[in-house]
């Protein structure tokens, strides 16, 4: 799972959408600041992720950690998993949590599910 949000990561740090919709799995679902969509096709969730790493440039954004806070099995090939965000603008950091449902597929996990809230980067409070 480390190795997903690595990649994930990594992705988001170099503004590549086309890395970052490859790490789901389609269908897929996310509800984050753009609301709550659904992607069926990749070409549509590239475009998706090329416009938030064009928001994300314009704000400032250096690069991410992240934190796996909780991993619950959901069956034998799903995890739900959330994470602790931190991201560095530079002059500030922001932090959010998301909810990840995650498939394994040909021993490879990919996101199915992301659900962006409020929340800090670590568990305390």
């Amino acid at each position: 799972m480390e190795e997903l949000f690595n990649k994930y990561t990594e992705a988001f740090d170099a503004f590549d959408p086309e890395a970052i919709a490859n790490l789901y799995r389609l269908p897929c679902a996310i509800a984050d600041a753009d609301g709550v969509q659904a992607f069926a096709s990749k070409s549509d969730l590239v475009k998706k992720f090329a416009s938030n790493c064009e928001s994300m440039r314009d704000f400032g954004y250096q690069y991410a950690q992240f934190n796996i806070l909780q991993q619950q099995p959901i069956g034998q090939d799903k995890v739900a998993t959330t994470l602790g965000w931190r991201i560095n603008t530079g002059t500030s950091n922001i932090e959010f949590r998301t909810l990840y449902i995650c498939h394994l597929v040909d021993s490879k996990w990919f996101v199915f599910s992301a659900n962006v809230y409020q929340g800090s980067f670590s568990n305390a409070t």
